[in-house]
């Protein structure tokens, strides 16, 4: 298992969630949950969409409509330390090579391996968690992962920009974080609109 180098890079996130959940974290009554769905795609952690205030936004206002309760966006400051960075080609093929390694593992115990549909991607949820726990158990305990960042590119037609084109509604950088001493600092972002 491999040890991650500090990134020695300082990004801003953002982060969707209902109005006095954000007004209680900023003023440090509360902290940030950890987000421990079977189906978040990166693994269990905090996340936050990368210099994308709108997304968080956008998000926040799907998730919580039904409440009928008002949302905020909080801006964050997050180092990414030991960052498991999926845009970086060698991190994409550790992550398929230990991905194949599980479900053989799997395969070989008759364990029920999950499968991603549609937004629940519960095996790249399992991956990411049993990855972590690996690099974990394996590595010096500052050796840890600290935080995940990957792109989110929608895959349906209707996403494109244009027929046949690359270029998609939504996409993002999305980032989980899994030490929140990465979290540096955190503000209310007031004036976001929603963009049709």
């Amino acid at each position: 298992m491999q040890a991650f180098a500090d990134y020695h890079r300082t990004i801003i996130g953002y982060h969707g969630t209902l109005r006095d959940t954000a007004l209680k974290i900023v003023s440090g009554e509360n902290e940030f949950k950890y987000s421990k769905n079977d189906d978040d795609w990166l693994g269990h952690g905090v996340y936050f969409w990368e210099y994308a205030p709108k997304q968080a936004l956008q998000w926040a206002n799907k998730r919580y409509k039904k409440q009928k309760r008002p949302v905020a966006v909080l801006g964050a400051m997050i180092r990414l330390g030991r960052c498991f960075d999926l845009l970086d080609p060698t991190n994409a093929k550790t992550l398929k090579r230990f991905n194949k390694k599980l479900v053989a593992d799997m395969n070989t115990e008759q364990l029920k391996i999950p499968t991603n549909v549609r937004a629940h991607k519960r095996l790249d949820c399992l991956t990411l968690n049993a990855f972590y726990e690996a690099v974990d158990n394996n590595s010096e305990p500052d050796d840890s992962v600290d935080t995940c960042r990957a792109v989110y590119v929608p895959t349906q037609t209707q996403d494109r920009l244009w027929e046949q084109s690359w270029l998609y509604q939504d996409t993002h950088i999305q980032l989980c974080v899994r030490n929140t001493a990465c979290i540096l600092g955190v503000w209310m972002v007031h004036s976001i609109e929603e963009t049709d």
